[in-house]
């Protein structure tokens, strides 16, 4: 039963997220493409005479959309493919280190195969989740995945130690659909931070 409304909850969710990404691929997305291509056209045939105040706007843009975009990726995240799950981290871990010089230490415990494809799908996509709040609010260069897929319940952090929030920080969106997918399984997420000392996120798996 546990599973079954796990999987509801997962579907629920991966619903919501594909409705998110298309209103804002052929929205938001979409209009600010068109505008970029505008304004990229306008200032390449006043090249000689440029307004300032145009090229900032122009920037502004193209931020936005890499923003927008950026965002797009996170509703779509792919699926495990066959490098299973700690060749898939393996790649995510190489791609932090190429585009935004953060370092992901992976280190397990046991092997992925105690887990079951469902839990392994929901650490994916906890830890993936993880690590763009890293990214995107920690300010720290490097990151630690740990996982103990032998434990009662199995065991996964992802520590930082960047700038950290107090308790008053409730968190983002981002933390609510990590608690979803870890009550999707029938265990529990849990956050622990420090103002200035850095962040862990704790995934554990069902009792």
């Amino acid at each position: 039963m546990t599973e079954t409304l796990g999987q509801a909850v997962d579907s629920a969710v991966a619903r919501e997220r594909s409705r998110i990404s298309r209103e804002l691929h052929d929205g938001l997305a979409t209009e600010l493409a068109g505008a970029i291509s505008l304004f990229k056209v306008y200032l390449e045939t006043h090249a000689d005479h440029k307004d300032e105040t145009l090229v900032n706007i122009f920037e502004i843009l193209e931020r936005m959309l890499k923003q927008v975009r950026d965002t797009l990726a996170e509703l779509r995240p792919r699926p495990l493919g066959a490098e299973g799950l700690i060749g898939e981290l393996h790649i995510q871990s190489e791609e932090f280190a190429r585009l935004y010089s953060i370092r992901v230490e992976i280190s397990h415990q046991g092997t992925e195969e105690l887990l079951t494809t469902q839990q392994r799908e929901v650490v994916y996509q906890v830890v993936r989740e993880a690590l763009t709040n890293v990214r995107k609010h920690s300010g720290a260069s490097v990151c630690r995945v740990r996982m103990r897929f032998g434990a009662h319940p199995f065991l996964v952090e992802v520590a930082d130690e960047g700038r950290g929030f107090g308790a008053a920080h409730t968190g983002g969106y981002g933390l609510v659909g990590m608690r979803e997918r870890a009550a999707g399984i029938g265990g529990r997420l849990e956050v622990v931070s420090t103002e200035g000392k850095g962040t862990t996120v704790f995934l554990f798996g069902p009792n």
